[in-house]
Protein backbone atom coordinates (compact mmCIF):
# COMPACT_ATOMS: atom_id res chain seq x y z
CA UNK A 1 0.00 0.00 0.00
CA UNK A 2 1.33 3.45 -0.69
CA UNK A 3 3.22 4.88 2.07
CA UNK A 4 1.81 8.03 3.86
CA UNK A 5 4.38 10.70 5.05
CA UNK A 6 3.29 13.16 7.70
CA UNK A 7 4.27 15.55 10.40
CA UNK A 8 2.42 15.12 13.56
CA UNK A 9 3.29 16.81 17.08
CA UNK A 10 1.24 17.65 19.88
CA UNK A 11 1.57 18.21 23.80
CA UNK A 12 -0.57 17.62 26.30
CA UNK A 13 -0.09 19.08 30.07
CA UNK A 14 -1.35 16.28 31.81
CA UNK A 15 -1.20 12.17 30.68
CA UNK A 16 -4.12 10.94 33.03
CA UNK A 17 -6.25 12.59 30.41
CA UNK A 18 -5.08 10.68 27.43
CA UNK A 19 -4.90 7.19 29.54
CA UNK A 20 -7.85 7.77 30.94
CA UNK A 21 -10.03 7.43 27.66
CA UNK A 22 -7.68 4.62 26.25
CA UNK A 23 -8.86 2.65 29.34
CA UNK A 24 -12.11 3.62 29.12
CA UNK A 25 -12.29 1.63 25.25
CA UNK A 26 -9.41 -1.02 25.83
CA UNK A 27 -11.85 -3.87 25.27
CA UNK A 28 -8.56 -5.25 23.58
CA UNK A 29 -5.12 -4.39 22.88
CA UNK A 30 -5.02 -4.12 18.68
CA UNK A 31 -6.31 -0.96 17.68
CA UNK A 32 -6.83 1.47 15.30
CA UNK A 33 -5.43 5.37 15.67
CA UNK A 34 -6.72 8.23 13.31
CA UNK A 35 -4.82 11.38 13.24
CA UNK A 36 -6.54 14.54 11.51
CA UNK A 37 -6.41 18.31 12.13
CA UNK A 38 -9.20 17.71 14.67
CA UNK A 39 -7.50 15.92 16.97
CA UNK A 40 -6.92 11.59 17.81
CA UNK A 41 -9.54 8.97 17.71
CA UNK A 42 -9.37 5.31 18.41
CA UNK A 43 -11.24 3.21 17.10
CA UNK A 44 -11.68 -0.70 18.24
CA UNK A 45 -14.15 -3.52 17.08
CA UNK A 46 -14.84 -7.11 18.22
CA UNK A 47 -16.40 -10.15 15.88
CA UNK A 48 -17.78 -7.25 14.18
CA UNK A 49 -20.45 -7.03 16.39
CA UNK A 50 -19.00 -4.81 19.41
CA UNK A 51 -17.44 -1.23 18.07
CA UNK A 52 -16.06 1.47 20.61
CA UNK A 53 -13.70 4.32 20.02
CA UNK A 54 -12.68 7.59 21.88
CA UNK A 55 -11.75 11.00 20.88
CA UNK A 56 -9.41 13.31 22.01
CA UNK A 57 -9.78 16.87 20.66
CA UNK A 58 -7.38 19.18 19.77
CA UNK A 59 -8.63 21.79 22.05
CA UNK A 60 -7.72 19.04 25.25
CA UNK A 61 -4.00 19.83 23.68
CA UNK A 62 -1.73 22.33 24.49
CA UNK A 63 -0.38 22.87 21.25
CA UNK A 64 -1.13 20.34 18.59
CA UNK A 65 0.48 20.73 15.10
CA UNK A 66 -0.42 17.90 12.06
CA UNK A 67 0.18 18.10 8.54
CA UNK A 68 0.35 15.72 5.26
CA UNK A 69 3.40 16.10 2.85
CA UNK A 70 2.06 17.03 -0.55
CA UNK A 71 4.56 14.23 -2.42
CA UNK A 72 6.81 11.28 -2.29
CA UNK A 73 9.43 11.82 0.56
CA UNK A 74 12.70 11.21 -1.33
CA UNK A 75 14.54 12.23 2.04
CA UNK A 76 15.74 15.83 0.68
CA UNK A 77 12.27 17.50 2.41
CA UNK A 78 13.01 16.52 6.12
CA UNK A 79 10.73 18.43 9.08
CA UNK A 80 13.06 19.54 11.88
CA UNK A 81 10.55 19.35 14.95
CA UNK A 82 10.75 22.30 16.53
CA UNK A 83 9.81 21.22 19.93
CA UNK A 84 12.10 18.34 20.47
CA UNK A 85 14.71 21.14 22.58
CA UNK A 86 11.42 22.39 24.29
CA UNK A 87 10.06 21.80 27.82
CA UNK A 88 6.57 19.79 27.40
CA UNK A 89 5.34 22.43 29.95
CA UNK A 90 6.07 25.06 27.38
CA UNK A 91 3.17 27.11 26.30
CA UNK A 92 4.92 29.28 23.06
CA UNK A 93 3.15 29.34 19.67
CA UNK A 94 5.75 27.92 17.02
CA UNK A 95 5.19 27.95 13.64
CA UNK A 96 6.46 25.03 11.96
CA UNK A 97 5.13 25.61 8.63
CA UNK A 98 8.14 25.97 6.81
CA UNK A 99 8.68 23.28 4.32
CA UNK A 100 6.91 23.84 1.19
CA UNK A 101 6.15 20.33 0.47
CA UNK A 102 3.66 20.70 3.61
CA UNK A 103 0.34 21.53 2.57
CA UNK A 104 -1.80 21.91 5.51
CA UNK A 105 -1.18 22.53 9.08
CA UNK A 106 -3.07 22.95 12.01
CA UNK A 107 -1.79 24.53 14.89
CA UNK A 108 -4.04 25.03 18.33
CA UNK A 109 -3.36 26.84 21.30
CA UNK A 110 -6.89 27.86 22.63
CA UNK A 111 -8.48 29.57 26.15
CA UNK A 112 -11.59 27.23 27.49
CA UNK A 113 -13.62 30.44 26.52
CA UNK A 114 -13.21 29.64 22.61
CA UNK A 115 -15.55 26.63 23.05
CA UNK A 116 -19.34 26.62 24.16
CA UNK A 117 -19.86 23.95 26.68
CA UNK A 118 -23.52 23.15 24.78
CA UNK A 119 -21.22 22.22 21.50
CA UNK A 120 -18.74 20.45 23.39
CA UNK A 121 -21.14 18.08 25.43
CA UNK A 122 -21.93 16.66 22.47
CA UNK A 123 -19.51 13.58 20.72
CA UNK A 124 -18.76 15.04 17.47
CA UNK A 125 -19.77 12.67 14.74
CA UNK A 126 -17.40 9.88 13.35
CA UNK A 127 -17.09 11.50 9.51
CA UNK A 128 -14.16 10.61 8.03
CA UNK A 129 -12.19 14.01 7.21
CA UNK A 130 -10.32 14.72 3.99
CA UNK A 131 -6.90 14.79 5.27
CA UNK A 132 -6.58 11.90 7.54
CA UNK A 133 -2.94 9.56 8.74
CA UNK A 134 -4.35 6.10 10.72
CA UNK A 135 -1.87 3.18 11.86
CA UNK A 136 -2.50 -0.06 13.99
CA UNK A 137 -1.13 0.34 17.53
CA UNK A 138 -1.41 -1.95 20.75
CA UNK A 139 -3.23 -0.18 22.96
CA UNK A 140 -1.71 -1.94 25.94
CA UNK A 141 1.70 -1.41 25.23
CA UNK A 142 0.60 2.36 24.83
CA UNK A 143 -1.04 2.20 27.95
CA UNK A 144 2.07 0.90 30.05
CA UNK A 145 4.25 3.83 28.01
CA UNK A 146 1.73 6.46 29.75
CA UNK A 147 1.98 5.02 33.42
CA UNK A 148 5.91 5.14 32.79
CA UNK A 149 6.34 7.36 36.22
CA UNK A 150 2.96 5.92 37.69
CA UNK A 151 1.07 8.70 37.04
CA UNK A 152 -1.44 8.02 34.60
CA UNK A 153 -3.99 6.61 37.06
CA UNK A 154 -7.09 8.41 38.11
CA UNK A 155 -8.80 8.90 41.34
CA UNK A 156 -11.29 6.33 41.27
CA UNK A 157 -14.09 8.76 42.91
CA UNK A 158 -17.62 9.09 41.11
CA UNK A 159 -18.10 12.29 39.12
CA UNK A 160 -20.16 14.67 40.86
CA UNK A 161 -21.67 18.04 40.44
CA UNK A 162 -19.94 21.25 41.46
CA UNK A 163 -21.22 24.43 43.01
CA UNK A 164 -21.21 25.77 39.28
CA UNK A 165 -23.82 23.50 38.16
CA UNK A 166 -20.86 22.03 35.88
CA UNK A 167 -19.51 18.35 36.04
CA UNK A 168 -15.98 17.68 38.58
CA UNK A 169 -13.29 16.49 37.21
CA UNK A 170 -12.24 12.61 38.33
CA UNK A 171 -8.38 13.58 37.70
CA UNK A 172 -7.48 14.98 41.06
CA UNK A 173 -5.14 17.76 41.73
CA UNK A 174 -1.95 15.40 42.40
CA UNK A 175 1.34 15.42 40.24
CA UNK A 176 0.76 15.63 36.93
CA UNK A 177 2.92 14.05 33.74
CA UNK A 178 3.24 15.60 30.62
CA UNK A 179 3.53 14.39 27.54
CA UNK A 180 4.76 15.22 24.02
CA UNK A 181 3.01 12.89 21.09
CA UNK A 182 4.91 12.40 17.59
CA UNK A 183 4.60 10.61 14.49
CA UNK A 184 6.35 10.88 11.09
CA UNK A 185 4.43 8.47 9.09
CA UNK A 186 3.86 5.28 7.36
CA UNK A 187 6.62 2.88 9.14
CA UNK A 188 7.67 5.41 11.76
CA UNK A 189 7.07 4.84 15.27
CA UNK A 190 4.32 6.68 17.49
CA UNK A 191 7.06 8.50 19.63
CA UNK A 192 5.85 9.23 23.64
CA UNK A 193 8.16 11.69 25.29
CA UNK A 194 7.23 12.22 28.95
CA UNK A 195 8.31 14.46 31.49
CA UNK A 196 8.05 14.31 35.64
CA UNK A 197 9.80 16.67 37.80
CA UNK A 198 12.44 17.57 35.12
CA UNK A 199 13.09 13.74 33.80
CA UNK A 200 12.56 13.13 30.69
CA UNK A 201 11.98 9.53 29.07
CA UNK A 202 11.18 8.79 25.53
CA UNK A 203 9.25 5.67 24.17
CA UNK A 204 9.04 4.34 20.50
CA UNK A 205 5.84 2.02 19.88
CA UNK A 206 6.37 0.11 16.72
CA UNK A 207 2.93 0.83 14.25
CA UNK A 208 1.74 -1.25 11.50
CA UNK A 209 -0.62 -1.28 8.77
CA UNK A 210 -4.65 -0.78 10.48
CA UNK A 211 -7.16 -3.83 9.31
CA UNK A 212 -9.39 -2.04 7.24
CA UNK A 213 -12.33 -0.57 8.88
CA UNK A 214 -15.60 -1.87 9.47
CA UNK A 215 -17.96 1.10 8.44
CA UNK A 216 -20.73 1.86 10.95
CA UNK A 217 -23.47 4.86 9.65
CA UNK A 218 -25.28 4.95 12.95
CA UNK A 219 -27.75 7.11 10.49
CA UNK A 220 -30.88 8.68 11.86
CA UNK A 221 -32.16 8.02 16.08
CA UNK A 222 -35.60 6.51 16.10
CA UNK A 223 -34.85 6.96 19.91
CA UNK A 224 -32.82 8.92 22.48
CA UNK A 225 -31.99 8.69 26.38
CA UNK A 226 -29.48 11.11 28.29
CA UNK A 227 -29.03 10.43 31.82
CA UNK A 228 -26.10 10.53 34.15
CA UNK A 229 -23.76 7.94 34.03
CA UNK A 230 -23.79 6.56 37.14
CA UNK A 231 -28.00 5.60 37.17
CA UNK A 232 -26.71 4.01 34.08
CA UNK A 233 -23.64 1.86 36.12
CA UNK A 234 -25.54 1.51 38.85
CA UNK A 235 -28.34 0.41 36.95
CA UNK A 236 -26.32 -2.11 34.94
CA UNK A 237 -24.44 -3.68 37.87
CA UNK A 238 -27.54 -4.79 39.80
CA UNK A 239 -28.80 -7.21 36.72
CA UNK A 240 -27.56 -10.66 36.06
CA UNK A 241 -24.17 -10.63 34.95
CA UNK A 242 -24.35 -14.71 34.60
CA UNK A 243 -26.94 -13.48 31.75
CA UNK A 244 -25.65 -13.93 27.96
CA UNK A 245 -28.21 -11.10 26.98
CA UNK A 246 -29.46 -8.35 28.18
CA UNK A 247 -32.82 -6.48 26.77
CA UNK A 248 -33.49 -3.20 25.87
CA UNK A 249 -36.62 -1.77 25.62
CA UNK A 250 -37.70 1.81 25.15
CA UNK A 251 -41.52 2.87 25.58
CA UNK A 252 -43.68 6.04 25.28
CA UNK A 253 -45.47 5.30 28.57
CA UNK A 254 -43.44 4.93 32.46
CA UNK A 255 -40.96 3.31 32.59
CA UNK A 256 -39.39 4.68 29.42
CA UNK A 257 -36.42 2.55 29.58
CA UNK A 258 -36.51 -0.92 31.05
CA UNK A 259 -33.00 -2.76 30.98
CA UNK A 260 -33.38 -6.59 31.93
CA UNK A 261 -31.02 -9.65 32.39
CA UNK A 262 -32.66 -13.06 31.12
CA UNK A 263 -30.85 -15.23 33.81
CA UNK A 264 -31.15 -19.04 34.03
CA UNK A 265 -32.72 -18.55 37.71
CA UNK A 266 -34.95 -15.02 37.09
CA UNK A 267 -35.59 -12.20 35.14
CA UNK A 268 -33.98 -8.70 36.63
CA UNK A 269 -35.26 -5.61 35.49
CA UNK A 270 -34.11 -2.08 36.02
CA UNK A 271 -36.64 0.79 35.06
CA UNK A 272 -35.63 4.29 34.48
CA UNK A 273 -38.28 7.36 33.67
CA UNK A 274 -37.87 10.91 32.92
CA UNK A 275 -37.99 13.10 35.10
CA UNK A 276 -37.01 10.54 37.51
CA UNK A 277 -33.71 9.45 35.96
CA UNK A 278 -34.09 10.24 32.50
CA UNK A 279 -32.94 13.43 32.12
CA UNK A 280 -33.74 13.90 28.35
CA UNK A 281 -35.76 11.49 26.35
CA UNK A 282 -37.10 11.47 23.10
CA UNK A 283 -39.15 8.62 21.45
CA UNK A 284 -41.77 9.88 18.46
CA UNK A 285 -43.66 6.24 18.05
CA UNK A 286 -46.66 4.89 19.92
CA UNK A 287 -45.69 1.55 20.68
CA UNK A 288 -42.71 0.32 22.38
CA UNK A 289 -39.79 -1.37 20.92
CA UNK A 290 -37.46 -4.09 22.35
CA UNK A 291 -34.28 -5.47 21.52
CA UNK A 292 -31.70 -7.74 22.68
CA UNK A 293 -27.89 -7.65 22.82
CA UNK A 294 -24.83 -9.32 24.07
CA UNK A 295 -24.50 -8.46 27.78
CA UNK A 296 -21.00 -9.28 27.57
CA UNK A 297 -20.46 -6.92 25.55
CA UNK A 298 -22.66 -4.20 27.23
CA UNK A 299 -21.09 -4.63 30.44
CA UNK A 300 -17.78 -3.04 28.84
CA UNK A 301 -19.32 0.01 29.33
CA UNK A 302 -18.05 -0.02 33.15
CA UNK A 303 -14.62 0.35 32.47
CA UNK A 304 -15.96 4.62 31.55
CA UNK A 305 -18.65 4.53 33.77
CA UNK A 306 -17.04 5.68 37.15
CA UNK A 307 -15.07 8.41 35.00
CA UNK A 308 -18.28 9.50 33.04
CA UNK A 309 -20.62 12.56 34.29
CA UNK A 310 -23.09 11.70 31.50
CA UNK A 311 -24.37 8.68 29.44
CA UNK A 312 -26.61 9.01 26.46
CA UNK A 313 -28.43 6.14 24.66
CA UNK A 314 -29.69 5.94 20.83
CA UNK A 315 -31.28 3.38 18.92
CA UNK A 316 -31.86 3.25 14.62
CA UNK A 317 -33.50 2.07 12.25
CA UNK A 318 -31.37 -1.60 12.58
CA UNK A 319 -31.39 -1.82 15.76
CA UNK A 320 -28.29 -0.71 16.32
CA UNK A 321 -27.30 0.36 20.50
CA UNK A 322 -25.15 3.28 20.77
CA UNK A 323 -24.27 4.42 24.24
CA UNK A 324 -21.85 7.67 24.13
CA UNK A 325 -19.96 9.61 27.31
CA UNK A 326 -18.90 12.27 28.24
CA UNK A 327 -16.24 12.41 30.59
CA UNK A 328 -15.02 16.07 32.18
CA UNK A 329 -11.44 17.19 32.06
CA UNK A 330 -11.81 20.71 33.27
CA UNK A 331 -13.94 23.75 32.19
CA UNK A 332 -15.61 22.99 28.99
CA UNK A 333 -13.34 20.89 28.53
CA UNK A 334 -14.23 16.90 27.73
CA UNK A 335 -13.34 13.53 26.69
CA UNK A 336 -15.34 11.07 24.43
CA UNK A 337 -15.87 7.72 24.71
CA UNK A 338 -18.48 5.80 22.45
CA UNK A 339 -19.72 2.32 22.01
CA UNK A 340 -22.17 0.52 19.66
CA UNK A 341 -23.45 -2.64 19.90
CA UNK A 342 -25.06 -4.83 17.25
CA UNK A 343 -28.45 -6.81 18.20
CA UNK A 344 -29.11 -10.52 18.40
CA UNK A 345 -31.42 -12.36 16.03
CA UNK A 346 -34.25 -12.60 17.78
CA UNK A 347 -35.63 -15.88 19.42
CA UNK A 348 -39.13 -17.25 19.62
Amino acid sequence: MPETQCYFTARLRNVRHLAAVLKSVHIKDIATCMITSDGLSFILEESRCLFCRCLIQRQLFEDYKFAIKAGINDGSDEINDPLSQQSLYANTDINTNTNPNINTVANTQQSSQQVGLASSQRMPGGNEPDLVVSFGINLGTLLSCLNMFGTAGWSGTQVGEGNSGQSNTVFGSGPATAVKLSYDGSGSKFILTLEDNGVVTTCGIPTFDPEPPVKVDFGEETAKINMKAQWLEEGLRDLDATSDRVVIRVSPEIPHLRISSLGTVENLDVNYSQGDVIESFEYPFENPTEHSYNFSHVLNVLRVCPMASRASMALNAENFLRIQFLIPVREHRFLYSEYIFAPLETVD
